[in-house]
């Protein structure tokens, strides 16, 4: 609706009497202003999400990918025209005329342009939704790469089902933790998950825990065993406001005391905010059941079905970490199958969408081409000059793709980098794959108006427009 909005806003405005008389002019604006306005609004997108941080960030980022798509389809035309300019002379050397030929019928064509902004369109999303979709998965599995715990439970733990537990046969370590989930204040302000262990070196090498400092695991170790202190995730001490040697008050409804913080980490294998010694969770906060227990042993699997016939009917929430993998690969893969299955819906549109652009070039341009076979031009040069069109404009339209979708990548990660550990795999291939794609699509797209041409009637074009 709004894109037959505005021609019919546009024609209700003309002038009646320049409209019968055929001197109607339409005002255009310059293309030098439209140029150099494509570049300064692509370079501001490029640099803003360099200069933003914090809250700002996110509106940055979104700023920046809009504005890197709209100032990449305004400079599409010039683009084009400057590598028209440039296959002229190497297509005349490695194609004679034909390519000479069809190199100079690409500038200032509109429909060529067209073509190339909508397979930029395109290939970017395809290339976007595929490295986006693989990172996730990746992400996902890769949750406890470097933590040694084999399985672990969610629920309310007994201290007489820890025992059980350890004297199980095959078990080698189990590290019951206390648990804290929205209850637990640090001056005032609320962890979402604050835990309470006995042993920090196991916990630790358990979920994988990363201090931010060199020398900050000695110092933790020592203060654990001697004092009231308390180890906070770099997300959360940014969000405090608060640094290493601190003070914090931590409190609830069971009692509050005064923790000095002496570390801070970064985990992907917990979201945990929060680490106390177990003694000072139950002197301060009279905790008596565990909430979370981890292990590691010979056989994990047969360790699990033991605990959850111990946990009989205790709701809990129990997996070995192979299981935990496999299932969350099979919930991530069912929610990003039509995403990915998007692609080709995506690369449909993109076909038709060219054909329909080749069509009506081949449709406004028939008199000519009549016009070059009167003259002695062949059926098989047709072809070739067609192709030659066609596979130019999709490798110009893969090549912007690929480098405007490398950027947008960059940004997307650079918004999200604190939020996420891990840094995406940006493999050639994907990049690669997806500009043969719509290379491919030109290509095909092709074949219309090569059919078209090879059943010209000369006689009746070249009278056409005459």
């Amino acid at each position: 609706m709004l894109s037959a909005w505005f021609p019919v806003r546009r024609a209700s405005r003309l002038p009646i009497k320049e409209v019968v008389l055929g001197t109607v002019e339409e005002k255009r604006i310059p293309r030098r202003f439209i140029v150099v306005f494509g570049i300064v609004l692509f370079l501001i997108s490029a640099l803003l999400p360099q200069a933003a941080s914090g809250k700002l960030l996110y509106l940055a980022g979104g700023v920046s990918l809009l504005g890197m798509i709209a100032s990449t389809i305004l400079l599409i035309p010039l683009i084009t025209n400057l590598a028209s300019v440039g296959l002229e002379h190497l297509y005349g050397l490695i194609l004679k005329n034909e390519g000479k030929l069809a190199a100079r019928n690409m500038k200032n064509n509109k429909s060529t342009a067209q073509n190339i902004t909508l397979l930029f369109i395109s290939i970017s999303a395809v290339i976007s939704i595929s490295i986006v979709g693989n990172f996730v998965t990746t992400y996902i599995s890769d949750v406890f790469k470097g933590a040694e715990l084999q399985g672990f439970s969610d629920g309310q733990i007994k201290p007489e089902f820890v025992e059980q537990v350890k004297k199980m046969d095959g078990t080698e370590k189990v590290l019951p933790l206390y648990v804290f989930k929205n209850n637990t204040q640090g001056n005032g302000m609320t962890f979402s998950r604050l835990e309470a262990t006995d042993n920090l070196e196991w916990y630790r090498s358990m979920l994988a825990l990363h201090y931010t400092k060199n020398g900050m695991e000695k110092q933790s170790d020592a203060a654990f065993a001697s004092e009231r202190s308390i180890i906070l995730s770099e997300s959360c001490i940014k969000r405090m406001g608060v640094s290493i040697g601190e003070t914090l008050i931590v409190s609830n409804k069971s009692g509050s005391n005064s923790y000095v913080i002496v570390g801070s980490f970064k985990s992907r294998a917990t979201d945990v905010e929060a680490v106390i010694p177990s003694s000072y969770a139950t002197l301060d906060f009279g905790k008596v059941d565990y909430g979370f227990l981890a292990y590691t042993a010979a056989d994990p699997d047969a360790i699990m079905v033991q605990i959850r016939n111990l946990f009989g009917d205790t709701p809990n929430w129990s997996l070995t970490v192979q299981e935990f993998n496999t299932d969350a690969l099979s919930t991530v893969g069912a929610f990003l199958q039509p995403m990915h299955s998007m692609t080709y819906f995506i690369l449909l549109l993109a076909t038709v969408g060219v054909i329909n652009n080749l069509l009506i070039h081949y449709m406004q341009k028939r008199r000519v081409t009549a016009m070059y076979k009167s003259v002695g031009l062949s059926n098989r040069q047709t072809v070739k000059m067609t192709l030659i069109e066609g596979f130019t404009s999709g490798l110009i339209g893969a090549t912007i793709s690929i480098c405007i979708s490398y950027m947008e990548i960059q940004t997307i990660f650079r918004v999200a980098g604190p939020k996420i550990s891990m840094i995406p795999e940006l493999r050639a291939e994907t990049f690669l794959v997806a500009g043969a794609m719509g290379i491919l699509v030109t290509l095909l797209g092709s074949i219309v108006p090569i059919v078209k041409s090879r059943k010209m009637k000369l006689v009746e074009e070249i009278k056409f427009e005459s």
